[in-house]
């Protein structure tokens, strides 16, 4: 099987560089000339088995005499050890724009144990479709790339109208940043669909099961600006997602970085971070807990994956 799977993988290079497209890369990519050498000898074909057992919580409570109208807002992000830069950043934005009259619950997929990651680009890749019945397929969720920073209330992304879609995703298809109706995708998306799903279009078979039932809606494109097309002023969330480009240089060794036009707009936000003393041991290595966190975030025990968030 193996070997079946590596002879279709060549076939398909092979067919690239017949017809000059080795060096092709979509507008948002990241193509060969962008790797070192160390990087195209090191491309995963595999990844080791989770280590956590389920989504850290953190909780933010409200400050300020809570609005009985606001229901709590739940946003789970796809994470991996390589990235706790952004991880924390993104963090950051969270609290520094959130709605203090509101209760924000914040789940960290990280390194999970139950995957199959082989054939996932980031350690976090299919996480996202986990994430109702991690909520045990109740309430709204969203879901972000760690690669992103808020620049708007994530409250205001919680409540956007969904009409009769299950997801709300960037033209329907961009599943990077996601709304969802936990209960409207029982019996679609689940650990197990995501094991069936074939790894080279996991995302393509994960929204297939929503296209005939007319559940995938368009998510505003302020919601996920993607480097470029961000707008001072008018974004509402910055979405890093040019791997080469990314300011915080997560993969020194296997891609060859280039400067990001919006890098100004990250690292002002971590330099409050560090300002504001939240965790500053992340900057240099990967955090073992949360409890430098203790300041701003509630910590909650993990959670029981059997059971869904609580």
């Amino acid at each position: 099987m193996k070997a079946s799977k590596r002879y279709r993988r060549a076939k398909r290079t092979f067919k690239r560089i017949v017809k000059g497209k080795v060096f092709e890369k979509s507008e948002f990519g990241t193509g060969l000339s962008d790797y070192t050498l160390y990087g195209l000898l090191s491309q995963q074909k595999s990844r080791p088995d989770g280590t956590v057992l389920n989504p850290f919580k953190l909780v933010i409570e409200p400050t300020k005499q809570a609005s009985q109208s606001l229901s709590p807002v739940q946003i789970y992000i796809g994470s991996e050890p390589s990235q706790h830069r952004a991880e924390r950043v993104l963090l950051w934005s969270i609290y520094r724009e959130r709605n203090p009259e509101r209760h924000y619950d914040v789940f960290l997929m990280n390194d999970l144990v139950g995957f199959e990651r082989a054939g996932w680009k980031t350690g976090f890749t299919a996480y996202r479709y986990a994430i109702p019945e991690l909520a045990g397929y109740r309430g709204r969720a969203i879901y972000n790339d760690v690669d992103q920073i808020y620049l708007e209330d994530p409250g205001f992304l919680f409540d956007e109208a969904m009409d009769d879609a299950a997801i709300l995703a960037l033209g329907s298809i961009d599943t990077s940043v996601m709304l969802m109706e936990c209960p409207a995708l029982e019996q679609l998306w689940s650990i197990e669909a995501i094991a069936e799903a074939p790894r080279e279009r996991l995302h393509a078979a994960m929204l297939d099961l929503l296209r005939g039932r007319d559940l995938a809606g368009d998510l505003p494109p302020d919601w996920n600006a993607r480097d470029h097309e961000y707008t001072a002023g008018q974004s509402k969330l910055l979405h890093y997602t040019i791997l080469h480009t990314q300011p915080w240089v997560p993969f020194p060794s296997k891609l060859r970085y280039s400067e990001n036009a919006n890098a100004d707009v990250w690292n002002k936000l971590e330099s409050e971070a560090d300002e504001n003393g939240f965790a500053p041991a992340w900057k240099s290595s990967p955090a073992r807990s949360y409890s430098e966190m203790e300041g701003f975030f509630r910590m909650s025990p993990e959670l029981d994956m059997s059971k869904g968030a609580r």
